[in-house]
This record gives C-alpha cells, structure tokens and sequence, in this order.
C-alpha cells in the first residue's frame, strides 16, 4: 500500500520519519517567489552564468558537429551520422560516472560546494582542452576521439551547475532552473547563429 507522505506509513519508525523530515523542505505550495532576494544573490548570477558558457559551447557541437566531420574530416554522409552518435553515447556513460564520483566525495566528507566546483571545472577544462586539440591533430580517428572526450568530461557538468539548483535554493530550484536555463536556450541560440556568421564570413 502507498502513502502520500512518510509520515502516514506505519512501517517507518519515529527516528526515521524525524530523520527524514529534518533533511526535507516544505511541502508547502509555494505561492510568493521571492524575485529580489534570489536576483540579489551572487549565487543565483553565478549559475546564471554558468548555464549561459555551458550551452554555448554543447549547442555549436550539437549544431555544427556534422558539418565538421563532413567538410574538414570529409567523412560521407554515413560516416557523419554514425559519429556523430559517439560524443554523446560517451556523455551518457560519463555522466553516470561523474554521479558515482560525486556521490562518493559527498559521503566522504568533501563538502557539496567543493564537489560542485570540482565537477563544473572538469565540465569546463575538460572540452575546451579536448577541442583546442583540433587545431593541432591530422588524424581524423584523434579528432572523433578529441570530440567524445570533449563531451564525455562535458558531462560531468551534470554532477556540478545542474544539480546546484536544488543545493542553493531547494524551495525554489524550479525557479532557478528557469532562470538558469532562458540564459542557456539565449546562449543556444546566438551561438549557434554566432558560428554560421564566422563560418561564414570569417571574422571581422
């Protein structure tokens, strides 16, 4: 049998429900969003900031990474596709994997905020080292490689800005993340527009 709360299910102990309710928000509806106390915080602007960097660059590969290995690479249509794939199957792996690592610090003592910022870094220095290799390499098999180890350490951006939200405001991370992510949908979209226009007609 299910129960709306914890607190309505006979089979949990007292210690636990008392546990369980200290490590909880309200369960409240939240009916008044506080907009000038969370646009005051360095905080909120911090991850504002964050999500703006981290969809710049995820939307231009996502955009622009088939015409890459078909123009520069001269992989066919086939061989686009197909690699195309690998970036973001090793995404999905290395974020499960970054979970697990997160995870394991936090119980270890590491403080949250330390992990975030440990994770974030990595989601950050991890593509731009892997990406600027591509100015450097002739290989087409180190360039695939440079892509899916650029969004496989990109990855571990899921264990930093996007699981901040709730650490910083778990009342409102709804809000946050709405915020947040309108900064990198604007990011999304004028880098992506940004990298045709140079592809384009090079800079000014």
């Amino acid at each position: 049998k299910a129960y709306s709360t914890p607190l309505e299910d006979p089979g949990i102990s007292a210690e636990e429900k008392k546990l369980i309710i200290s490590e909880t928000t309200s369960g409240e509806p939240v009916t008044t969003i506080p907009w000038g106390v969370i646009l005051s915080k360095p905080p909120v602007w911090a991850l504002i900031a964050c999500h703006f960097c981290h969809n710049w660059g995820t939307f231009i590969l996502l955009t622009w990474m088939p015409t890459y290995y078909n123009q520069v690479l001269k992989f066919n249509l086939t061989e686009s596709s197909l690699f195309c794939v690998l970036p973001w199957l090793t995404m999905a792996i290395s974020a499960n994997v970054g979970g697990w690592i997160a995870d394991t610090l936090v119980s270890r003592g590491t403080s949250v905020t330390t992990v975030r910022k440990i994770m974030q870094s990595i989601g950050f220095l991890g593509p731009a080292f892997f990406l600027s290799q591509l100015s450097h390499i002739d290989s087409p098999a180190l360039a695939v490689l440079c892509m899916a180890c650029s969004q496989g350490s990109d990855a571990f951006s899921q264990s930093g800005l996007y699981s901040n939200h709730q650490d910083i405001g778990p009342r409102y991370a709804g809000v946050l993340l709405g915020l947040s992510n309108t900064a990198g949908v604007l990011a999304g979209v004028f880098g992506t527009a940004a990298t045709g226009y140079i592809l384009q007609h090079g800079l000014p």
